[in-house]
């Protein structure tokens, strides 16, 4: 029954994470499908790594991964994993994302996200704030943390600024003091990343793939229910030319007749401090019903 409860308690929570924010071939474009995308994290040898974000987490010891989660969201939000005890599975740990060129509701940063969730969670019936959002430094990043408990599990969510994304780490426990045990692993997190992964990332510009930036383009032929929005990131390299595509949800049509165009779009290089760089981008497609 408890590990039913923790479990499931973990999937609402997910849902309501999703709900609330919400290889290629190349023609024109050197588009390179190695580069990772946010989903792309794996555990081995007891840490859990994502190339994407260049982070690390040592699981706590005797800690495992969970059941699977569910793809990302229209939204950009990403369960990208969850962890368990090996043995009593009487806590959880779910890592996600949200993309915060997608999300429904924009949060600049991790500040005002942690201020939504706190607002967001006492206003619901059962659930009490424990610890009001703290400040804190964790491998060089500013990380807000929000305690809270309801239905006799404890909570706990660390979140952080990385790539254009909110990531954080929520914690469930079953009592106070395994909370704050488990809370410690969370400063063994390093956003060092490793030597065989470019760095650095991209910088994030929002909304750069407009018209007065573009100088080429080939709509593509989207597939499916109308008005379905289809999420997609790019990376722009310094000659303007598409080097990645990521489409977050799709169908595999839609996401081949996305990746095909966009291979071919010509975009103004982003220029930072006189030179060009390279960015990362986010654009919304939208299926259209055939005959329409």
């Amino acid at each position: 029954m408890r590990r039913l409860l923790l479990l499931g308690a973990a999937i609402c929570l997910v849902g309501w994470l999703a709900w609330r924010y919400g290889g290629v071939t190349p023609l024109f474009g050197t588009v390179t499908a190695a580069m990772p995308n946010p989903e792309d994290g794996k555990v081995a040898n007891g840490v859990y790594t994502n190339d994407y974000f260049s982070l690390s987490y040592p699981l706590p010891q005797g800690w495992a991964e969970g059941l699977a989660g569910p793809e990302p969201s229209h939204l950009g939000y990403y369960a990208l994993r969850t962890l368990i005890p090996r043995a009593e599975p009487d806590a959880t740990i779910l890592i996600a994302a949200q993309d915060t060129f997608f999300a429904d509701k924009q949060l600049s940063n991790a500040v005002e996200a942690a201020s939504d969730f706190r607002r967001a969670m006492s206003e619901i019936e059962g659930m009490t704030i424990d610890r009001e959002p703290l400040q804190m430094q964790i491998a060089d990043h500013l990380v807000e943390r929000v305690d809270f408990s309801g239905v006799g599990l404890y909570r706990a969510m660390f979140v952080t600024e990385a790539r254009c994304h909110l990531v954080s780490f929520n914690l469930t426990a079953r009592d106070p003091e395994q909370l704050a045990r488990l809370a410690l692993s969370v400063n063994s997190l390093s956003f060092a990343g490793r030597e065989d992964v470019p760095s650095p990332a991209p910088a994030c510009v929002k909304n750069y793939a407009i018209a007065e930036n573009l100088l080429w383009k080939i709509e593509p032929a989207i597939p499916g229910s109308a008005f379905t929005p289809i999420p997609v990131r790019i990376t722009i390299g310094v000659d303007g030319k598409v080097k990645h595509v990521h489409v977050i949800r799709a169908t595999a049509d839609q996401r081949k007749s996305i990746e095909h165009a966009l291979a071919q779009w010509q975009l103004r290089p982003y220029a930072a401090q006189g030179r060009a760089v390279e960015i990362e981008t986010g654009l919304v497609f939208q299926s259209k019903q055939m005959g329409m």
